[in-house]
Formats: structure tokens, sequence, C-alpha cells
């Protein structure tokens, strides 16, 4: 790989380490792009799956006081549906069309918490709310599996107006237990090569001077500011989803 993509790697796996360090969310929909563009594979994927939770794992010891376990226990149930079916998708349907569909879920649950934002906390244990959380899990569980990309929790919660640090606990609580499966499923079926592990080691030390950087920015950021960064980042996502769908058809 020529010396300008690392250089380039390494600047943007920081970049994506620090948004996820402050939002809870971010790592994939910046990393991913630009290493499928670079590695033009699968590994990836499985790349951006290691380095998430190699940050979420770092992260959920301090913030494990801010869960919102019985959230976090719903979304669960519906992931455990949902990674395996989104491993499934990985397999069988071609990338282009997944890609597709993932930019009009994200955009579609852009719309919804821009025009509901906060106003649902207090009925979040009704029956609807916790069948809308389940299937929150179960399409995060998809997405997450096969592109990496889990974000339909974080929107859940800003529709339901938790609190910035509970949304950033609450997120990366939920991608502790579900990326290990997606990796596990990942290993299982598609193979984890030794190529695939050399470069997740070498941007293991982007990745935590990124996580470190965004620990200092984030005691800085208000609700109010969190929630434009989130959904700054949800477009941007469904954005550079459809820069890949035109990647992929043009090359």
């Amino acid at each position: 790989m020529p010396e300008d993509y690392w250089i380039l790697l390494h600047i943007v796996v920081f970049c994506a380490a620090l948004i996820q360090t402050v939002t809870g969310f971010g790592f994939g929909l910046i990393a991913t792009p630009l290493l499928l563009i670079v590695l033009n594979s699968n590994s990836a994927i499985q790349i951006a799956i290691l380095l998430s939770l190699l940050i979420a794992l770092v992260l959920v010891p301090a913030l494990k006081s801010f869960i919102a376990r019985s959230l976090l226990k719903q979304f669960l149930i519906g992931s455990t549906v949902g990674i395996p079916t989104g491993f499934i998708i990985f397999l069988l349907i071609d990338l282009v069309v997944l890609t597709i569909l993932t930019c009009l879920v994200v955009m579609g649950s852009v719309a919804i918490a821009v025009g509901r934002f906060g106003s649902n906390v207090g009925q979040s244990n009704s029956r609807s709310n916790m069948l809308s959380n389940f299937g929150t899990g179960l399409i995060g569980g998809i997405m997450n599996s096969s592109l990496a990309m889990p974000g339909v929790p974080l929107v859940r919660m800003l529709q339901l107006g938790f609190k910035p640090e509970t949304i950033r606990a609450t997120v990366l609580a939920f991608f502790v237990f579900s990326y290990p499966i997606a990796i596990a499923l990942q290993a299982f079926v598609a193979d984890v090569t030794p190529v695939t592990l050399k470069v997740t080691a070498m941007l293991i030390p982007a990745t935590l001077i990124g996580v470190v950087t965004g620990r200092v920015l984030s005691s800085r950021v208000n609700e109010s500011v969190f929630f434009r960064i989130a959904v700054v980042l949800l477009l941007v996502t469904a954005f550079g989803l459809f820069i890949n769908v035109g990647y992929s058809i043009f090359r």
C-alpha cells in the first residue's frame, strides 16, 4: 500500500475515533468508506468493527454509571436477531443494494429524530416504545454486521431525549455486546486474514490518540451542540454511503 494511503488512513482513523468518543457513534461512517476504497475488500468492514470495539472497551468502564440499562437490554434483544440477519445479508446481497437501503434507513431516521427530538423519554417503557426499541436493536444489528455502521440506536435515543452522556454510554455498551458477535460470525464464515489483523494493529495508535483527544473535548459539548453534531454525522453517513454506491457502480 502506498505511503500516502497509510498517512491518510491514520488521519481518518484518528478523526473517526475522536468523533465516536464525543458522540458514542461515528467511527464506522467516517472510516469504513475510505477503508473500502483503499483495501477494496470486505476486510474493511472487519477492521472497522475491531477498532470500534476497541474504542467501546476503552470508554465503557468510565461511563457505565450513565448506561440506560433497560433500554440497552431492549436494543440487545433486537440485535440478537439483527446481527445474524445482517451477516446473511452481508454474504448474499449485493453491497450496492444494501448500501442504498441503508441510506434510506438513515435519512428516514434523521427525519424522525429531528421531528420528535426529546418528546418520548417519559413514555419509553410503554408497549409501543418497547417494540420500537426492539426494532431499533434489530436494525442496528443488521447494519452492525453488514456495514459496521449501527447508528440506529443513537437516532432512537436522540428521539427519546436522553442526555449526551447517557447516549454515549448506552450506544458504546451496545457495541461492546454486539460487535464481538459480529466479528465472531465474520471469523467463522468469511475468515479474518492476517493482513486484516496487521492493518488493524497498525491503526490502533491513531485510534487511541483519537480516543484521548475526544475525552478531553466531550466534556465541553452541551446537549444542543451534541444533537447538531449527531444529526450532521447521520446526514454525512447517508451522503458517504451514496458516494460509495457511485464508486462501486462506476469504478
